[in-house]
């Protein structure tokens, strides 16, 4: 029989590696899967519960996955973050136009122009919810009109423009909602891959054991077979002396028969179970499952004491759904307080300043021959003209929009508010659940250690009764088919008490799974390197300028 003890695996576990790339903002996930096999020479792979889980852990496709999605998750920050991205405007435009002149201040029977313009300009999205602009503009205008002293002329302003607004859609909050709300989702992504992790090992240790518990059945059946084979052959001398009857044979070869068939059974159970745990260990190639696994690790039955109260209290604090389900309830609020601020009154506020110049080529006359003369100039002229702060100008304006009955926005929020109801009643019912597995966990160890106790001491007199009656029969005073009968009956003992320690086996790892606890108990280090920085952290942490909602800021938790 195996026996049992406590993993003491310590392994630190990498919930991902990140490696920067070739630009600012990459990266890429580096995924170490060089866990390899010592084969030796017979390719037997000597195999404890602490190797089994390393290899696991670093092998195992599942976890791969989850990795990625961990990755996919962070990305989704740095692309939020994108919306506070500085944005650089360059702009060329050309139109030419041939109209009839209705009047002699045209200047010409045909007026014709050409104009191109050229716009240069930087632009910035805010995180209170206002956006800043530089610009430089210039407009080059030619004509055939008599009446411009300045043909060709260039018009140019430089100037900046600022919009802000007040009410609805102000606020670092609520634009920065995108970002928070990512990183949100990226720790739920961490809770889901810890469960990953979870389950992974939970998968592991129950293939470890049932294959463990296969071998020693194939030892069980095979030590069946060896007794009924060595009363077999006693039967055959008994008979050859006359001490029996020549039916005897029969019986003894039919049960030897039936037993080196349940051999046959027990041996391809454990090839099913050898499978099994190489699957959950990720084996890939063809020599990796050809490998003959080994288990090395000893079973020594110890009952877990535990207490039913303390242990939904810790299940309550450590298990990764429960955070998963306060991240949710987080994003709900969240977005409870964005529905709110969009049913306020959009006011906002706008501003310019900046500075314009006129140049271009001068159409006068001599003011001694007073002949017609053109003095050239250009673009530069006006550029000089802003360079010297010669004509400023400004703008300032406040514009108020409060839509007729708001409906949408109204509905949004109601929306938003019932789901923030719907997030509160699964926590409810998540903690029902949580509470629930732990009363079951509880009881099945509390059973099942009863149950290895009964099981081994079934097991210790069907050892005692099977002895006696070999005994009784070498004396003549039994029969062949109470001996068979009583060899089954201890085969039948043997296996219970395997089977149930098994069973108490699978209790421990689903009590600490269901507690929350397995990671501890195993010594698991889970090592989250965190969010990256996010590259806009502008006023992040103004309290004021957050203002999610004009008052009410505990109306979420009652609604």
């Amino acid at each position: 029989m195996f026996r049992s003890v406590a993993i003491g695996c310590t392994v630190l576990f990498s919930l991902m590696t990140l490696v920067p790339g070739a630009a600012a903002g990459e990266f890429s996930l580096s995924v170490d899967r060089s866990d390899g096999f010592d084969l030796g020479a017979n390719e037997v792979l000597g195999l404890d519960l602490n190797r089994a889980c390393e290899i696991a852990l670093a092998r195992n496709l599942d976890l791969q996955v989850g990795r990625y999605d961990l990755a996919i998750a962070e990305t989704q920050i740095i692309g939020a973050s994108g919306v506070f991205d500085p944005t650089f405007n360059l702009g060329v435009n050309g139109d030419s136009t041939e109209s009839p002149s209705a009047s002699q201040l045209d200047g010409a029977e045909v007026n014709e122009s050409r104009n191109t313009s050229f716009a240069l300009g930087l632009s910035n999205f805010l995180p209170t919810g206002g956006s800043l602009g530089v610009d430089l503009r210039t407009r080059r205008t030619e004509t055939n009109s008599q009446f411009y002293f300045l043909n060709p002329n260039w018009g140019t302003q430089f100037g900046a423009t600022f919009t802000q607004p007040l009410l609805k859609n102000f606020g670092t909050l609520v634009n920065r909602s995108g970002i928070i709300i990512a990183r949100t989702n990226r720790e739920q992504a961490v809770e889901t891959l810890k469960l990953q992790v979870i389950s992974t090992l939970q998968q592991v240790e129950n293939a470890y054991w049932d294959y463990a518990s296969a071998q020693v059945e194939v030892e069980v059946k095979q030590q069946s077979l060896e007794l009924a084979t060595q009363l077999m052959e006693e039967t055959g001398e008994r008979i050859r002396v006359g001490t029996s009857a020549p039916i005897d044979l029969v019986q003894s070869e039919a049960t030897v028969a039936t037993r080196r068939q349940e051999l046959i059974l027990a041996r391809n159970a454990r090839a099913n179970a050898e499978d099994a745990l190489k699957k959950v260990l990720g084996f890939e190639t063809p020599q990796e499952w050809a490998l003959n696994i080994d288990t090395t690790e000893p079973y020594v039955f110890i009952p877990l004491e535990v207490n039913l109260a303390e242990s939904i209290e810790t299940a309550l604090e450590q298990r990764p759904e429960v955070r998963q389900q306060n991240l949710a309830l987080e994003n709900m609020e969240l977005n409870t307080k964005i529905a709110r601020n969009a049913t306020l009154p959009s006011l906002d506020l706008s501003a310019s300043y900046g500075y314009s110049g006129v140049g271009g080529t001068l159409n006068t006359e001599d003011p001694v021959t007073e002949e017609p003369m053109r003095i050239k100039g250009g673009f530069d002229d006006s550029l000089d003209q802003i360079i010297n702060t010669d004509f400023p100008y400004w703008t300032l304006g406040v514009t108020l929009k409060m839509p007729l009955g708001n409906n949408e926005a109204k509905a949004t929020l109601a929306r938003r508010r019932f789901e923030h109801h719907q997030a509160v009643t699964r926590m409810t019912a998540l903690k029902q659940s949580i509470t629930h597995d732990v009363r079951l966990a509880v009881r099945y160890l509390y059973d099942g250690a009863a149950s290895v106790d009964a099981a081994k001491a079934s097991r210790v007199l069907a050892e005692r009764n099977a002895e006696a009656e070999q005994t009784k029969f070498q004396n003549g005073l039994s029969t062949n088919f109470l001996v068979l009968q009583i060899q089954d009956d201890l085969a039948n003992a043997q296996l219970s008490a395997l089977r149930a320690r098994l069973n108490y086996r699978r209790a421990i790892v689903g009590y600490r799974v269901a507690t929350g606890t397995l990671l501890d108990e195993i010594g698991i280090d889970i090592a989250d390197p965190g969010a990256q920085e996010e590259p806009h952290t502008l006023w992040r942490n103004v309290k004021w300028m957050q203002f999610s909602d004009l008052s009410k800021d505990g109306d979420d938790a009652a609604n």
